[in-house]
């Protein structure tokens, strides 16, 4: 297997020394739309938040820093991203204001509920994404927003890329029976990226 290929393949699931290397880029490449995309949920005083593929933490990193009275719980399937989220939020863990876990979102307690539900770069790589939606509709509250961002970073991406997996994305939410689905595209270098919303029914 080429170096190439291993380091793209830690970007799906973190390991080892690559997956150190890998937390540190999606640290830089994902804050701005981490930054975006939580924008998006419009977060209250003490709403509940869950991140799906929260990577090296930086989107926890910035609710708990803009939103001081949110909490946020984060699940993803690679040990050394939960090292490095920890490390990063080791300050809002102590607090209460953080939970992580390693693992996937069908493992989450069916008594969590949350007000929004954010995921950054993640729901490709999902293995059955319309599956996990509806595992994370039941952990929604009625009326809760969901905001679900994607840049494509695979060879011979572009803009024409971007449309294509915002339909698709905006497919799953509605086969998962979410509403009010809206395609938001931000243009951005090298090639645009898009976030999709949609709204839990009450």
């Amino acid at each position: 297997m080429s170096i190439r290929k291993k380091i793209s393949e830690q970007f799906e699931k973190p390991e080892g020394l690559l997956g150190k290397l890998a937390g540190r880029i999606m640290s830089n490449e994902n804050k701005e739309l981490n930054e975006k995309t939580i924008s998006m949920l419009k977060p209250k005083n003490d709403d509940d938040l869950l991140e799906v593929g929260f990577g090296p933490g930086v989107g926890i990193e910035y609710v708990c820093s803009t939103y001081p009275s949110c909490h946020v719980v984060g699940f993803d399937v690679s040990e050394e991203m939960k090292k490095q989220a920890a490390a990063r939020n080791q300050e809002y863990i102590n607090e209460g204001r953080v939970q992580l876990f390693h693992g996937p979102i069908a493992s989450a307690e069916k008594s969590m509920q949350f007000d929004g539900v954010y995921s950054v770069n993640s729901i490709l790589i999902w293995k059955d994404p319309i599956a996990d939606l509806t595992t994370i509709q039941q952990l929604m509250k009625p009326g809760a927003r969901i905001a679900i961002t994607l840049q494509p970073h695979e060879k011979g991406a572009d803009d024409e890329t971007t449309e294509e997996i915002s339909k698709i994305i905006a497919l799953y939410l509605k086969e998962a029976n979410f509403e009010q689905i809206t395609e938001t595209i931000l243009d951005l270098k090298p090639v645009d990226a898009v976030i999709v919303t949609a709204v839990n029914p009450v």
